[in-house]
């Protein structure tokens, strides 16, 4: 139960090291250990375990899983400017193994609805609009390319800021949390919970790597600073309404379960990026 319930991995590293030497390190790292084979995850409990759920709950864990799937597959197609922008071989690098790691998430989530759901594809999925506009900043990325490395800085700290920052710092470490405590404390779905301990794991890796730039940019400039905060103030309504969302099934609508208490945990993984990259007690404006 102990892998199931410590969700909570972020590799944040040494605040003296360099962003060579973080990247460096974290590569070594995901080539001994981010190794794992989605296919080799035994999802015959899972079957079954879904099987049981009532209407309701079974919608809701598809629509979960969907936008989980979603994200994974989507920021797979988009991230290669993420890694041509970054300055060096060694940032480069690390980076190049998390585009592999989200490919092999959108594997097992495919291997998923496949076995589990029976389905090829997500029919539901919660909203995420924080991650429907990240196609705009992939192609923000890639135009940098061609301008100085003071303007080029601006754009990377927007882009770490929207993926590694909000959408995995925040967003789907919320949601790690919300998995355990609405069916993994409980014993249900224990291939999913494997998948997701080893995800988090990769993303523990990709969180602290942006935490690490993010705290670079800052601490280097006010100005850039100041930009990341803005750009997590200008998507914190959307984090916010990134659960909550009611579920409908054959015409009816039914609320999330209790235990989800989506905001709340929204909010903590907002708060503590916020101090991992600023420190001590960040400013949160409260909506």
């Amino acid at each position: 139960m102990k892998d199931v319930v410590d969700v909570e991995d972020v590799d944040l590293g040494h605040p003296e090291d360099s962003l060579d030497e973080a990247a460096r390190r974290l590569w070594r790292k995901a080539i001994a250990f981010g190794t794992w084979d989605p296919s080799k995850i035994d999802l015959s409990q899972d079957k079954l375990d879904y099987e049981r759920l009532d209407p309701p709950m079974r919608a809701y864990l598809e629509s979960f899983c969907g936008a989980f799937y979603h994200a994974e597959e989507n920021v797979a197609r988009l991230f290669c400017p993420w890694i041509m922008a970054m300055s060096s071989t060694w940032q480069q690098a690390y980076l190049s193994t998390q585009l592999v790691e989200e490919f092999k998430h959108a594997d097992f989530f495919s291997r998923y609805f496949e076995e589990v759901f029976g389905a090829s594809a997500p029919k539901r999925r919660f909203a995420n609009p924080v991650h429907d506009s990240l196609y705009e900043r992939s192609r923000q990325l890639l135009a940098s390319l061609e301008t100085s490395e003071e303007e080029r800085a601006t754009v990377i700290v927007e882009a770490f800021t929207h993926y590694q920052g909000i959408i995995e710092g925040v967003q789907a470490n919320a949601g790690y949390h919300i998995f355990v405590h609405v069916f993994g404390k409980h014993g249900l779905f224990p291939g999913l919970s494997q998948g997701f301990r080893n995800i988090q794991r990769d993303e523990g890796r990709h969180v602290g790597f942006g935490m690490r730039v993010l705290r670079h940019y800052a601490e280097r400039d006010a100005a850039l600073g100041a930009r990341i905060r803005e750009v997590y103030e200008a998507y914190l309504p959307l984090i916010r309404s990134r659960y909550g969302q009611p579920i409908e099934v054959d015409g009816a609508y039914y609320d999330p379960p209790e235990e989800e208490r989506g905001i709340e945990r929204l909010m903590e993984m907002y708060e503590r990026r916020m101090r991992d990259i600023f420190g001590s007690q960040p400013e949160v404006t409260v909506l």
